[in-house]
This record gives structure tokens, sequence and C-alpha cells, in this order.
């Protein structure tokens, strides 16, 4: 191969879209992964309206119509799809691509514009906000589909830090049952996450099985998003939604509107991106400094706003505008005390130590 016009650093779900669409479109495109061949191995979930017209749609193991629980029962009106990794990864051809089974730093590849895809930097501080969960899976019509079911699991006090219960259908035959940390510094272990779901299973006279999934992932990467000549996507970029965890529907979309930005010679992750990245990490600060009973109070407000101002919130790739808007709705709709805590975490310090 020439020079080539992209590098991507990192062969995981979202250097592997965005090398692929690249390339197809015409690129001259190098990656880098040490172990490019690698199999995926975790569960992928979005909503399938999201789902890219350009991925065949066998990409898709399972649809479900889950539900959320609060404090009440909320009907989300969405179809949310798990996908089949192997028939992900096998979507995403890398034909065309040079690829090398190695590392390699973001410096140093001449006049090509860099996308850095290689996941989460290693970091054992316990600052870090991060998303744990353990799960199993259970046959289908064992367990109802639910999104959240924020509701404690059974012998956990109402105080004991929160987790709440997602259970998604991931085959025509298969459930997977999940007790999620949605965020916490420090989160709830995957120990006793595993401890609380096998309670609430128990509780509900449905066996289980050994752990299917083990998750612990940072929600906050500490470097920049983009510099000139490169630009992050996944954790290190915007496409990582930091309130809830959520990446891969912002990493496939991401790696389209990266080939069209890269056509016109602009910088993939917008000014606007940033910008509204923030605001969904003002979001995380807040669910962070939240006490349980507060989380499961905000999220029945959350649940209970017009549609339209939920999916903006949930979609990694929607504007500070539409962010901004949702959030002011959240804020206007929730009890005085849930707005002093939003409040303070939205408001400057300065202007804070001014009153």
């Amino acid at each position: 191969m020439s020079a080539p016009d992209l590098v991507v650093l990192g062969l995981g779900p979202a250097g592997r879209a965005v090398a692929h669409r690249a390339a197809a479109a015409g690129l001259r495109v190098r990656a880098f992964d040490p172990a490019p061949d690698a199999r995926w191995r975790r569960t992928f979930g979005l909503w399938a309206d999201e789902l890219p017209a350009w991925l065949p749609a066998d990409v898709v193991a399972a649809v479900s119509s889950p539900q959320v629980i609060a404090r009440t029962r909320h009907a989300l009106g969405r179809e949310y799809a798990m996908l089949d990794v192997d028939a992900l990864q096998g979507a995403l051809p890398l034909d065309g691509v040079d690829v090398r089974a190695e590392r390699a730093g973001r410096d140093g590849h001449g006049a090509a514009f860099v996308i850095d895809a290689r996941g989460p930097a290693p970091s054992t501080s316990a600052d870090v906000p991060r998303q744990t969960a353990a799960g199993v899976l259970v046959p289908t019509g064992a367990h109802e589909e639910l999104w959240m079911d924020w509701r404690p699991a059974p012998g956990v006090p109402d105080d004991a830090p929160a987790s709440f219960l997602y259970a998604v259908r991931v085959s025509p035959d298969a459930v997977l049952v999940e007790e999620t940390c949605l965020a916490g510094a420090p989160a709830v272990t995957v120990g006793e996450l595993e401890e609380r779901l096998r309670a609430r299973l128990a509780a509900r006279g449905v066996a289980a099985g050994a752990l299917h999934e083990r998750v612990d992932f940072p929600l906050l990467h500490a470097g920049p998003r983009r510099g000139r000549g490169w630009c992050g996507t996944g954790v290190r970029g915007t496409t990582l939604h930091p309130a809830t965890g959520y990446s891969v529907a912002g990493s496939l979309a991401f790696a389209e509107d990266a080939v069209t930005a890269l056509g016109t010679g602009r910088n993939p992750v917008t000014a606007d991106a940033i910008a509204a990245h923030r605001l969904r990490t003002a979001a995380l600060r807040a669910l962070l400094g939240m006490s349980p009973a507060e989380q499961r109070g905000f999220f029945e407000v959350f649940f209970g706003l017009p549609d339209r101002h939920v999916r903006t919130f949930l979609a990694p790739g929607s504007g500070t505008t539409a962010n901004a808007a949702a959030m002011a709705a959240a804020f206007a709709a929730a009890p005085w005390g849930l707005r002093r805590r939003l409040a303070r975490v939205v408001t400057p310090p300065a202007s804070r130590r001014r009153r």
C-alpha cells in the first residue's frame, strides 16, 4: 500500500466499523491491532431504529419490546435489538485494509488522518466512573423482558448502592438477565451484582446456570477527544454515552459520518459533538451524586418525559441543543429536592461561590 489516507488504531467494533466503511469508500486505510482477528465475546445491543442501513439484517440476533420500571412501569414504544456478534464482525470485512498485527502510537503516521479506537486506557483509580454488570442466560419465557428494573433486589437495603435488572432476548431461545450498576465511583463489584442477580432469580423461581457475562469498563476517558490530524471514537471519542454506557449504535453511525467528514477535509468529531458530550458527562456526574432513592426518582421522571426527549438523550449522536432541551425538561419535571441536586452539578463552581 502507498501512503494511507487514514490510520485506525484498534479493531474492536468502533475501529473495525470505521476501517471497513473507509476502505469501502475508496480510502487507503492502514489499521493497527495486536490481535486483529480476535473474536468478540461481549453482547451488543441497540435500538432497532438505530441500526445502520448498510448493515445486513442478519446481524440482528433477536428483538425485544422491553419496558422500564422505576417506581411505575413505562412502555418505551421502541424495539430493542441484540446483535449476533459473529455476524456483525463478519459484516465488517477489512478487504483492502493494510492490517498490521502490532501496537502503534497515535503519532508518527505522516500525513494520514488518525482515528484512535483503542478502547479504554488501563486505570485502577476508584475516581474513574465505571459501569459493571453480571449476567446469566435463561430460557425465553422464563423472565419478562425489561430494559431497566430499578426495584432493589431481595435482601438489598433501599439505601445500598443502586443497581438495576436488565432482561433482553439475545436469541429465539434465550434471554440475557443482567444485574447492572449503571455508574459508580467506585462501582458495585461484579461479585456483588452476581449475588443480587441470583437473589432476584431465586425469588422468582428461575433457575440460573453459570455466569455468562461479566462487565467492567470506564465511562470516561481522561484525554482529549480530537486534535489536529486525529480524533477518537468509542470511549476515546464522543460515541460512548457517559450516562448510559452505550456505544455500539454511536460507533456504527460514526463510521459513516467519519468517511463523509474526511472526504471534505473536516475532523469527524465536531465542536458540537464535544459540547453535547460535556452535557451528557454532567448528567453522569449528577447520577453519581444521587442517593439510590434519588436515582430511582430521577428515572421515574426521565422515562415520564415526552418520547422525543427520551430518545434524544439516549442517542449518543444527538446534538447540544437537543440534549440541553431534554435535560431542561427533566429538570422542570423533577421534584424540588432533585432539582437542587441537578442544579449543583450543572452550575459552575465559581458561580456557586459568588452567591
